[in-house]
């Protein structure tokens, strides 16, 4: 019972009012993809990642199409935001002290 509780708050707070449907969503990802294309950085990668999770809630499940896009979406954006944090990683001043 407490886990079925803790994916309901899960997907509750997944759901963004502020963008109302999948469109919404979809919009604010192209976006900040573009803007993650002209200058990477982890904090953009990870506000798409955030985004593409978002649009797995039920709310934006407006079609199958809707739902496999943002399965595809999360999968692409947590993978692009593992490398950028890899990549920070490796190049820490700390990273460096280790070898």
């Amino acid at each position: 019972m407490a886990i079925a509780n803790q994916q309901i708050n899960k997907q509750q707070t997944e759901f963004d009012p502020d963008l109302p449907n999948a469109n919404a969503v979809m919009a604010a990802i192209c976006c900040v993809s573009s803007q993650y294309a002209v200058n990477p950085s982890v904090d953009l990668a990870m506000l798409v990642a955030d985004l593409a999770h978002k649009l797995t809630a039920p709310q934006y499940a407006e079609s199958k199409l809707v739902t496999e896009v943002a399965k595809r979406l999360v999968f692409q954006w947590d993978a692009i935001v593992n490398e950028q944090q890899a990549g920070l990683i490796a190049s820490s001043p700390l990273s460096n002290a280790i070898h």
